[in-house]
């Protein structure tokens, strides 16, 4: 294990964005220029960031937006840093949510957001997990929001895992379980599959074809229509959805000068992902605001950099994970499987199918994910 000693725990913390950052902040929205020229333009992309959104978004963020008071919110999650020596990667400031439970015997549960989500994704499903008897620890990724990013390269997804691993020891949590989606459910399988001494179970809400790929059938298994429509949908986000993972895995620092300096281009960016990614949910401007800014603030290009070292074209297969794998499957998931597809590659021990919610189901279907993973863990955990 590369991760060999802790140097520190800090916290409870409270964010705090300096009065300094908010001041440029709302100078650039001022001085903001948006492509007026293409109010009438019928050729673009369909993914609802029209000029008029957008300007309708800026025009809020403006005069009403309150970053303090989103702040605020934030910092009702307990909060903590800790530092942690990676071999061949130095010292690592790692930023992380611990909420206990009541429950005298809680259940650790590790939870792991991806791009372009935060630590924050764990908000709504907080209290349900930890009404049910679930401590949750929901670390914000390294180069993602008030953690480190490495400055050497090849920290990859395994690297991921044996610090978060790490990370639950240290809190004194010697078994537990996790869960995960989009770069979070490579990373939990990651998990389980490394340290199946340890962790109980694992649960993911999204499945890719790179680590989980199709099998090769003697006869091509009949599908239902739930099935059928996550195929069609995978399809598409490979030929039509897949342009951001190149630049952003060819170019992250490129790209990231245009973001870390554009707060509208940053909100633009991300309009994109949370529109076509998710299942028609009613994203209002303060939750489009708030998400740009927790990857605009501690600066946009480090979360870029996990694409690059986890590269579509060079990651391998996850080999056969025996943990006990449980998946929720959401009908407006953009990478969903159907479930012979991956039985192969994964103990998987529960599925459940939900027409409602999408990519971003811990923010979109909360009470669904968080039932489903309060059903399977209690299931598995003995």
């Amino acid at each position: 294990c590369p991760i060999t000693y802790v140097v520190k725990l800090s916290g409870p913390l409270q964010i705090d964005i300096p009065d300094s950052e908010l001041d440029l902040l709302q100078r650039k929205l001022e001085l903001a220029r948006l492509p007026t020229k293409l109010d009438q333009e019928q050729w673009a992309e369909s993914n609802g960031v029209t000029v008029s959104k957008v300007q309708e978004v800026v025009d809020f963020w403006r005069a009403s937006y309150s970053w303090r008071e989103e702040e605020a919110k934030l910092n009702h999650l307990p909060q903590y840093k800790i530092h942690l020596g990676v071999k061949d990667f130095g010292d690592l400031e790692l930023h992380f949510v611990h909420s206990l439970s009541k429950s005298t015997n809680a259940v650790p549960l590790l939870f792991i957001h991806g791009w372009p989500g935060s630590f924050a994704e764990v908000t709504k499903v907080l209290p349900i997990l930890n009404e049910a008897g679930f401590d949750v620890v929901a670390p914000s990724l390294p180069g993602y929001g008030f953690s480190q990013c490495p400055d050497l390269p090849g920290f990859d997804n395994q690297h991921d895992a044996e610090l978060l691993h790490q990370l639950m020891l240290k809190l004194g949590y010697d078994r537990y379980v996790v869960q995960g989606g989009d770069w979070g459910s490579d990373i939990a399988r990651n998990v389980g599959r490394l340290y199946p001494e340890h962790v109980k179970a694992v649960h993911i809400n999204h499945i890719n074809l790179v680590t989980m790929p199709k099998p090769k059938f003697d006869k091509e298994p009949d599908y239902t229509d739930f099935e059928k429509r996550s195929i069609e949908q995978q399809n598409h986000f490979a030929t039509a959805e897949f342009a951001y993972y190149i630049v952003q895995g060819e170019k992250p620092r490129t790209l990231g000068f245009a973001m870390h300096d554009s707060p509208v281009g940053m909100l633009a960016w991300m309009m994109d992902k949370l529109f076509t990614w998710s299942d028609n949910y009613p994203w209002t401007a303060t939750e489009l605001i708030t998400w740009t800014l927790l990857h605009y603030f501690p600066g946009p290009t480090t979360p870029f950099h996990m694409y690059r070292e986890n590269d579509a074209a060079k990651r391998q297969v996850i080999p056969y994970e025996s943990t006990s794998t449980g998946v929720s499957a959401f009908a407006g998931e953009m990478e969903m499987v159907p479930r012979s597809w991956v039985a192969g590659t994964a103990n998987i021990v529960f599925w459940q199918e939900h027409e409602g919610g999408g990519h971003f189901a811990a923010w979109e279907n909360p009470e669904a994910l968080a039932g489903d993973m309060v059903k399977f863990f209690r299931a598995v955990w003995k």
